[in-house]
């Protein structure tokens, strides 16, 4: 996650991704239930402990993925598993559930350069972290990026700005990409980085890594440094600590685990020619690259094998056997098409694979938002809804779709979600045995991401559709 565009630059995303995710734990008081990873850090960037463009940079990039299931707290998290995860570090457990502030922590103190040991221990005893975690933390943190000039002239000298380094950056250690105990290394060590620039810095009073490190002795350093690969176990520990550390009311759930098998956007709607189609694509997860399998999917009485399409995904999750014990997974994607005369009644549908278990899926064959004929301009979502003819109940007694939609807000690129109910017209068609009923809703602003709308039936939820995704859509 360095890539070509960082490589004069020498921004690394990983590391600014990492540094979010810290800033906005560390002000964390975990005695009364504050604070922590809750997005707050969107409205804090103008505090002089938050300088540098990392927070507004990364909520840039989040904000679309922004939706009614996903906020911005939980992107903040995923953040520093992925950045963990994909350059070179053990997998952390996911847990969701986060809640987005919708103002600023009143409580500040976010270790700098110059603060001094004593406050810097006392924040991070606030966030629930003793000495040997905090240096451990930070050990982890600071294995990937660099301190820029441009932020941080105190720690970074103007020297250090070249044309190949136009900011002016100072790494941590010389593999700045790479999540590894390197930076450990070169500490004790006394080669390359030395630990970095928080150690070295030509202004004494900005060495704050030093001052953490020899806090106890370089005790902490020198067991990390000892423990060899099973540095990454610390780091896993300690970094899933602070992603988890999170407001009292704020309510995690267990951690998420990948099915190999899983339905995306399988979907019932209607064709160019408006006849009843079911359609989607399974996503595949396997460990390693091998021959791909044909993929088996029973529906209606019928077993269709297909094959997947040309393109590989990798992810964090399937890692094992190399590379320090981690190889990313693969991710395949197979589409299906299948006429809907012929699969109609269908309740459910089974996926398997030579290799794989067989997974089977509940699937609705009632009333349905149609994904084809529901679309947003902006600020207006128009939807379709198609009943199957016969159906007993007095449309649209009953039928309800609520509507949530993430919009900006001040202060802030963290969207806030705004809520509706959608509103029927009087225009009906008939497509391929179904009465079509359409609807709008106004949100009255521009929205940020994708906008969720939930098919309610006499209360209970009978589908669902997220529409204007974009490049968080898949």
């Amino acid at each position: 996650m360095v890539g070509q565009s960082s490589t004069n630059s020498g921004r690394t995303t990983a590391a600014q991704w990492m540094r979010v995710a810290f800033h906005d734990f560390i002000t964390a008081d975990v005695k009364s239930g504050t604070g922590g990873i809750d997005a707050s850090i969107g409205f804090e960037t103008s505090r002089e402990e938050n300088k540098g463009s990392a927070f507004n940079d990364s909520f840039t990039f989040w904000r679309p993925f922004v939706n009614e299931y996903v906020p911005m707290a939980d992107l903040v998290a995923l953040g520093t598993v992925m950045s963990v995860g994909l350059c070179g570090g053990n997998h952390i457990p996911y847990r969701p559930g986060r809640i987005d502030s919708t103002h600023a922590d009143p409580t500040t103190g976010v270790p700098e350069p110059g603060t001094d040991l004593k406050e810097t221990l006392s924040q991070f005893e606030r966030a629930g972290f003793d000495q040997a975690d905090s240096i451990a933390l930070t050990a982890c943190g600071h294995t990937m990026g660099s301190v820029h000039h441009g932020g941080f002239p105190e720690v970074s000298p103007e020297s250090a700005v070249t044309p190949n380094n136009t900011n002016g950056g100072v790494n941590f250690d010389t593999t700045r990409g790479s999540f590894d105990s390197l930076v450990v290394h070169e500490y004790i060590d006394g080669t390359g980085q030395m630990g970095g620039p928080l150690v070295t810095s030509f202004n004494e009073s900005s060495r704050s890594d030093l001052r953490l490190f020899e806090s106890d002795g370089n005790s902490t350093m020198r067991d990390l440094y000892e423990r060899g690969e099973r540095f990454q176990d610390v780091c896993a520990d300690v970094m899933g600590r602070t992603i988890n550390t999170v407001p009292a009311a704020a309510k995690l759930t267990t951690p998420i685990t990948p099915i190999a098998l899983k339905p995306i956007n399988f979907t019932w709607d209607f064709d160019s020619n408006d006849r009843l189609i079911l359609s989607g694509k399974i996503r595949v997860l396997g460990a390693i690259r091998t021959i791909p399998p044909p993929l088996n999917i029973e529906l209606g009485g019928q077993t269709i094998r297909i094959m997947p399409e040309r393109e590989e995904g990798t992810t964090v999750y399937g890692s094992t056997g190399i590379r320090g014990g981690r190889v990313q997974g693969v991710t395949r994607y197979y589409a299906i098409s299948i006429p809907g005369r012929d699969v109609t009644n269908i309740t459910s549908f089974a996926v398997s694979a030579d290799g794989f278990d067989r997974h089977t899926f509940p699937i609705s064959n009632g009333p349905f938002i149609v994904p084809s004929l529901s679309t947003s301009d902006g600020d207006t979502v128009r939807f379709s809804v198609a009943v199957p003819q016969g159906h007993s109940q007095a449309f649209p007694e009953g039928l309800v779709v609520s509507i949530t939609a993430p919009v900006p807000q001040p202060l802030t690129l963290g969207p806030k979600l705004v809520t509706g109910t959608g509103e029927w017209s009087s225009e009906t068609t008939s497509q391929d045995g179904f009465t079509v009923y359409t609807g709008t809703y106004r949100v009255g602003q521009r929205v940020t991401g994708a906008i969720s709308l939930t098919l309610l039936n006499e209360n209970q939820v009978q589908d669902t559709l997220l529409v204007g995704a974009g490049i968080a859509g898949w």
